[in-house]
């Protein structure tokens, strides 16, 4: 049977999207190994200078909640600019900041834009694109994010040491300009007819649930459980759970909460949230280790993860067309299975491993984790029905912002330092860094019963 083709202009507008997300994914990824500089420069500590991570992160989690009902009431081209010009407005303000709360006052108007812009890319898939090509497509435009994380940070460690890190935020603009005029000449003008309100009241309840439990994960570097942490979490809990019943109450709902009643697609989203939350931690971790422990320049602590980085970006399409091929079993059995071997091999070597050592390390650690990323969103998609898969593509994209600001924090934690001196945070690093490898390694473990309870719940192929 021959496959249904797929129109030059559905393709030219998920690269448009594609690359503004991409855009939005460089600058946050290329920031990390700039965060030694910026410490020194702004006096300020780790602890403060990773929210430029965290709380960018953060913000695009918060944006993507709202992609399902923005794709309802505007035009994919008019969801497209709003993201364009939120992102080109922080880019200009983080560029010329004067001081750190500017540049973090950038970064968040930035966030908004790349909010806009990645759940927009996979709603065009889901929308445009035939089930029987869904798995590669959802490849391609993975491929073109995923450069992003294989680019950051060797982006970022080249420019910052030889411009300056604020030159980070000025060659991008290109880019941005590029990924402008090819969305302007092909992505769909007709507006849906969709009358949703905006469920401002649920928005507003989450946003503090989200917020509330980062800042009390934030405040755990103290190593005391304080009143503060405990109120923090308590208004999480409490916040997430009005959320919860508003909806439910509400004709007008932020994301429609029956998704969720499809156990594969919960086990589908937790393996997906895993992956993300270590790899994020270790994407955090790795550059910090390298120039404060092995005394690196930025630019070879990005060239460390630029090998792994772009395999696992070039095995995207592959690993979409494996889904097409055998289902969601086949793929998430052999990706958690490799992940786990990739992790236990790593924390046996993390405190002590060396520039060479990591970069092989990494390159297998990205392409095991690169197949259970890829492939569980699209299996959790497969779990519900047709119209029901904006609000999942919303809920898979903020889980994928929101736990990676978790696995920042979590890894800032890990590898915060209280020595004086060169010798003293070197030692304090190398062993905050292998302790979240461990860590990761547990969870990766725990991972396998998502994968279990998914194989035997799920209703797709």
């Amino acid at each position: 049977m021959q496959e249904q083709k797929v129109s030059p202009k559905v393709i030219w507008s998920i690269v448009a999207t594609a690359i503004l997300g991409f855009s939005g994914i460089l600058t946050e990824t290329s920031m990390n190994v700039t965060f030694p500089e910026l410490i020194q420069q702004f006096h300020q500590p780790m602890g403060t200078v990773q929210w430029l991570t965290t709380a960018y992160l953060l913000v695009v989690a918060l944006m993507m909640l709202t992609s399902a009902h923005f794709n309802s009431i505007l035009s994919k081209r008019w969801t497209y600019l709003i993201g364009w010009i939120a992102f080109v407005a922080g880019d200009v303000i983080a560029m010329v900041a004067p001081n750190f709360w500017l540049l973090l006052f950038g970064r968040l108007i930035m966030a908004v834009g790349t909010g806009f812009a990645l759940p927009l890319v996979f709603n065009i898939i889901f929308t445009s694109v035939p089930m029987s090509q869904l798995g590669k497509f959802m490849g391609f435009g993975t491929l073109i994010i995923s450069l992003a994380p294989a680019l950051g940070p060797v982006y970022g460690g080249v420019v910052a040491y030889t411009l300056g890190w604020r030159a980070i935020f000025m060659i991008i603009l290109p880019v941005a300009l590029i990924s402008l005029l090819i969305g302007w000449f092909n992505l769909d003008t007709e507006k849906p007819k969709g009358t949703n309100k905006f469920a401002l009241g649920q928005f507003l309840l989450i946003g503090v649930s989200l917020t509330s439990a980062l800042l009390a994960l934030g405040q755990l570097e103290s190593g005391k459980i304080t009143v503060a942490i405990i109120s923090l979490f308590v208004i999480a809990i409490v916040t997430m759970i009005a959320f919860i019943v508003v909806a439910k109450k509400s004709q007008h709902q932020l994301i429609d909460l029956t998704i969720f009643r499809s156990k594969a697609l919960v086990m589908a989203l937790l393996i997906y949230a895993t992956s993300q939350a270590i790899n994020l931690a270790v994407n955090f971790a790795l550059p910090q280790y390298t120039q404060l422990t092995l005394g690196t320049t930025t630019m070879v602590a990005g060239f460390i993860l630029m090998p792994g980085s772009l395999l696992g970006s070039a095995v995207a399409p592959i690993y979409g067309s494996m889904y097409d091929r055998n289902g969601a079993n086949k793929p998430l059995a052999w990706g958690t299975i490799a992940f786990l071997v990739v992790m236990i091999v790593f924390s046996f070597m993390a405190p002590n491993i060396m520039t060479i050592g990591l970069t092989v390390v990494y390159a297998l650690f990205t392409l095991a984790r690169n197949l259970t990323f890829s492939v569980s969103m699209t299996a959790g998609v497969a779990e519900v029905k047709p119209q029901q898969s904006g609000d999942v593509n919303a809920v898979f994209n903020t889980m994928q912002q929101f736990i990676g600001a978790v696995g920042t924090t979590v890894a800032a934690l890990f590898i915060q330092t209280t020595g004086t001196t060169k010798a003293a945070i070197a030692s304090q690093t190398a062993t905050g860094f292998g302790h979240l490898i461990v860590f990761s390694t547990v969870i990766v473990a725990i991972s396998l019963i998502w994968l279990v309870v998914f194989m035997k719940t799920k209703t797709a192929k």
